[in-house]
């Protein structure tokens, strides 16, 4: 055992012996409280006034605390919460007091974009009542949406699953109220289900500080959400749950390209799918989709490419592969359903129970997607020749403080001309650990056995394996992380997201934190320590980083790092690279105009990576929400590095320059309908003479979109919409215009509900 491994090892042992004393998270939940039923003459009608007779009944819940900026203080603001339910729904009716009711910032945003320094409530129900995942439900002031699932074992809160509900808000002289109606049909609890289940409700505002409020006693730096839920009892003779929705898809395109030295190509394409979604019991959930069609309404953010080592990772938006999206997580990246790119056809089956839920789904994938070849020092890429069959299949349960689960992929490629059948299969297991709340240890193993000739690399066995064992402790003074990775130079995952491989990782942060510093809320010094080798022995990364955290008023966060003598490895021949850098960034949510803004820089030694070489530069980022109005948002994104053999004022020796640009502007009719426009540029300028032959000085690619959307419920959309796109390389003589316009459509019929 080595130095690094018996750091690790004191370390955890410290925060084991720590954490014995911690407080639990039960410690700090609050008193339960019961849901009333509603009689068969009673009636809730959603119009957002809290005025109908039966919410009398409901025992308000009172008891609200902040837990940012600060925590165990009784919640600034009053804020009640009653809970009913009927044959066919659970109510929601929340009340919002504010001495300043003209201050309230409630404008329409899109789906999801329920966040920041809005007044919202965002209410967290698990109807399993085990607390390890929750179904999200968020409304602002104006009733604008979002919606989302949380994992527990993970931390993820994910907002690209959708869920059918329906909610109503009113302003008044004392705030504003909200009446939200879910149906049992869209909360996913057991068979039979639990009498007792799991709410988190919070309540979010900004006046002079950026504030969160919840009906639990939730530490500022925590290492646990829903184990804060308050119990949720009372919920007894519920109705089945039954769900039979089809969803038919119809979109209509015509697509016009004209690429340099060939014929305008012109196609008109009638695309017609269909989504089903099945729910035989509340426990079990049957999804299948034929011939579904992802494109154009989303747009992937640009990302700098051009001197990049290693794959992006993109998050998945698409409705089918959805439903469990949180089972599917799990401490290494072993599913990744963008692997999928282009399905004809897939089915999945999903279920939930007290103890355990399991995801199983297979697609056909007639998509000429990308395949990782994932190596120590890059990402190496191939296409997928041939149809291929993927399926995946995940199982996680529970028992008290512990979890785990096991996991199997299968990638199965039809066998294309003169070559044998190619396959790539991983199995695995994993498990998290909560002795105390403050406390969260992981582990997984993963192994693979991968069969393609066609991308075979010499010396790069086709059985490999992948690990990882790490832990994470927070409580009000300290944060300390760290752990040990490891993924074989053979390992490789077609349905998952591994874009390197051979090579051991051993990371580690210590994390002191102070509380009330001046202006601070928080300042916090850490220190980063990491250390990557290859399966060979050779240094691949190695840094040790001080850095400062600070914590302001307005959602104000802000850190910098001191990046030096950090050793970077981009060849397998000579010496690791030293590289210095200075790192900074802040985030804020100021006021209503300027909602959001994050920035970040890196000052210094940048890594040119197609010539080996460490070079004086820069990196910048920023992105920002800006409103002209309560109905009209702006979002201007922007990535741009710059490397060169000097950077002196008025001396232009840059070897490589890399811009991202994006702007996304949204004008909302209503709650339900929306024009937006999308502009995007991207682009990169090489000094050839650093560069070998074959390389472009000037690749630049530019975006257009404007699409308008109505939604009129969950899976009942329309969209009308244009797009044109254009690629130049003036060097190569190569320039490609696409210009697209499409009408989409989908309409979902809830056959349960008219007894078929």
């Amino acid at each position: 055992m080595n130095i690094k491994h018996s750091f690790f090892l004191m370390a955890l042992l410290m925060v084991l012996s720590d954490g014995a004393h911690a407080q639990t998270a039960g410690e700090r939940r609050i008193a339960p409280v019961a849901a009333v039923r509603l009689t068969s003459t009673e009636k809730i009608v959603i119009d957002g006034k809290l005025d109908d007779a039966a919410w009398q009944r409901a025992a308000p819940i009172k008891e609200f605390f902040e837990y940012r900026p600060r925590d165990a203080l009784a919640a600034k603001y009053a804020t009640e919460a009653r809970i009913v339910y009927d044959n066919h729904s659970l109510y929601i009716g929340l009340t919002a007091f504010d001495p300043a009711p003209e201050l309230i910032d409630a404008p329409l945003v899109r789906r999801d974009q329920v966040q920041g320094s809005q007044d919202f409530f965002a209410v967290h129900i698990d109807p399993v009542g085990a607390r390890k995942f929750a179904q999200i439900f968020r409304v602002n002031a104006s009733g604008a949406i979002g919606d989302g699932l949380y994992n527990e074992d993970t931390g993820n809160e994910d907002f690209s699953p959708d869920f059918e509900f329906q909610v109503r808000t009113s302003r008044n002289a004392e705030g504003w109220t909200a009446e939200m109606r879910i149906p049992f049909s869209t909360l996913r609890f057991a068979d039979p289900p639990s009498a007792n289940w799991s709410i988190l409700i919070v309540r979010g505002m900004g006046r002079d500080n950026v504030y969160r409020f919840a009906n639990a006693r939730i530490p500022r730096e925590l290492n646990c959400f829903m184990c804060y839920a308050q119990t949720l009892s009372g919920m007894t003779d519920l109705p089945p749950g039954r769900e039979l929705t089809v969803t038919p898809q119809l979109t209509l395109r015509r697509t016009t390209e004209l690429q340099s030295g060939r014929a305008e190509n012109r196609q008109n394409n009638l695309i017609v799918g269909t989504d089903i979604k099945y729910r035989p019991r509340p426990d079990l959930v049957i999804d299948a989709t034929i011939n579904p069609d992802f494109s154009q309404v989303e747009l992937d953010i640009p990302q700098l490419a051009a001197n990049a080592q290693f794959a992006f990772f993109l998050p998945e938006k698409r409705p089918f592969f959805l439903e469990g999206a949180d089972i599917l997580d799990s401490p290494m990246n072993a599913i990744y359903t963008r692997s999928i790119t282009d399905p004809a056809w897939g089915a999945r089956l999903t279920q939930r129970t007290g103890q355990s839920d399991f995801t199983i789904l297979t697609a056909r994938d007639d998509g000429k997607g990308l395949i990782l070849l994932p190596g120590p020092l890059n990402t190496g890429f191939a296409t997928q020749q041939t149809k291929s069959q993927a399926t995946i299949g995940r199982y996680r349960a529970s028992s008290g403080t512990l979890s785990y689960g096991v996991l199997i992929t299968d990638r199965t490629y039809e066998k294309a001309s003169g070559q044998a059948a190619a396959y790539n299969r991983v199995v695995g297991a994993d498990f998290t650990w909560r002795p105390v709340s403050e406390l969260r240890v992981r582990g997984q193993v993963l192994a693979s056995d991968t069969k393609d000739d066609a991308n075979a690399r010499p010396g790069i066995p086709a059985r490999d394996q992948a690990g990882l064992a790490d832990y994470n402790y927070r409580d009000a003074q300290w944060r300390i992380a760290g752990g040990l990775e490891y993924v074989g130079r053979g390992f490789r995952a077609d349905n998952g997201f591994f874009g390197q491989a051979g090579y051991t990782n051993f990371y580690q942060e210590i994390q002191r934190k102070w509380s009330d510093v001046g202006p601070f809320i928080e300042l916090s010094p850490y220190i980063n320590l990491a250390r990557k080798t290859g399966d060979n022995g050779s240094l691949l990364y190695e840094q040790l980083v001080p850095g400062l955290f600070g914590s302001l008023p307005k959602g104000t966060n802000l850190g910098f790092e001191i990046r030096s003598n950090v050793k970077v490895r981009f060849r397998d021949s000579g010496e690791a690279l030293k590289r210095d850098q200075f790192y900074a960034w802040m985030e804020s949510s100021p006021g209503t105009w300027l909602s959001r803004f994050y920035v970040e820089t890196i000052i210094g030694d940048r890594g040119d990576i197609a010539n080996n070489k460490i070079r004086r530069g820069y990196y910048v980022a920023a992105n920002a929400t800006l409103r002209v109005s309560n109905r009209w948002e702006i979002e201007p994104r922007i990535e741009e590095s710059i490397m060169g053999t000097t950077l002196l004022p008025g001396v232009d020796e840059k070897v490589i320059r890399e811009r991202a640009v994006q702007i996304t502007s949204v004008y909302h009719f209503t709650a339900r309908d929306y024009v937006r426009f999308i502009g995007q540029y991207a682009g990169v300028k090489r000094n050839l003479a650093f560069f070998a032959p074959g390389a472009s000085a000037d690749e630049k690619s530019q975006t257009v979109s404007v699409v308008y959307g109505h939604l009129r419920g969950l899976g009942t959309s329309f969209y009308l919409g244009a797009s044109s796109s254009r690629s130049l390389d003036p060097q190569l003589a190569f320039s490609r215009r696409q210009n697209e316009v499409f009408f989409k459509a989908s309409w979902a019929f809830d056959l349960a509900a008219l007894n078929l």
